[in-house]
């Protein structure tokens, strides 16, 4: 199960364990990660978690028909010369929410819906989906979704060749760092608890990465 307060790690035995939170990455660090770790798939997943608050079983089970829907478009084909003859052409088309089922939302009681923003629109049209099926097929076995190591493995090595090898950098920090930002810049506990799925007042809380700098601020201003 996914803690959004802690980082994964293999230990020399090749168990996982937990240890600290996942750290909070800024704009220009999620660059430097897509610098580094180049494969369009692996920069859609990143896209996935920083831009939905989603957890990594969410994403890896995602499927095409939750993302993008096909849409009929008529147009004039260019090789007649009758007018209003118009020919049907399929396309497909990223929709305006990501749909999460609650059977892939571990621990949820409730399907959500996340509206899909401009920035995540741009990776979802670059991304080469496949027709149907899950969104991250396993390349092993494209009826499997491809597996947690493997997210995690690419996302590990992009870190430290993005300098950021020490900082704890996991699928988690997808989520703390929305919901961080989003805290940040004002959204209210309210909004943010329908972005990201939460019920649990606590639990949204330990999400959110507080600075020293915040910390001092809240205690200056303190009517004491």
């Amino acid at each position: 199960m996914e803690i959004c307060s802690y980082f994964n790690f293999y230990k020399g035995n090749g168990k996982m364990t937990t240890i600290g939170k996942a750290k909070v990455l800024s704009a220009s660090q999620w660059s430097a990660l897509e610098e580094a770790g180049k494969s369009i798939t692996h920069q859609t997943i990143w896209a996935l978690l920083r831009f939905t608050a989603c957890s990594s079983q969410e994403v890896r089970f995602l499927t095409v028909e939750s993302v993008y829907a096909d849409t009929l478009l008529k147009s004039v084909s260019p090789y007649t010369l009758q007018k209003n003859v118009y020919t049907d052409t399929l396309q497909r088309v990223v929709r305006k929410a990501i749909y999460f089922p609650k059977q892939i939302r571990k621990g949820k009681k409730l399907s959500i819906s996340v509206p899909i923003t401009e920035k995540l629109r741009w990776y979802l049209e670059r991304y080469q989906a496949p027709e149907s099926g899950y969104l991250f097929p396993s390349p092993r076995n494209h009826e499997r979704p491809i597996s947690y190591e493997a997210i995690y493995k690419y996302m590990k090595e992009a870190a430290v060749k993005a300098g950021l090898g020490d900082e704890k950098v996991t699928t988690h920090s997808g989520r703390r760092s929305l919901v961080t930002h989003l805290y940040n810049s004002g959204a209210s506990v309210e909004i943010i608890k329908e972005v990201t799925g939460y019920r649990s007042l606590q639990n949204l809380q330990s999400c959110i990465d507080f600075s020293q700098n915040q910390v001092l601020a809240a205690i200056n201003n303190t009517a004491l």
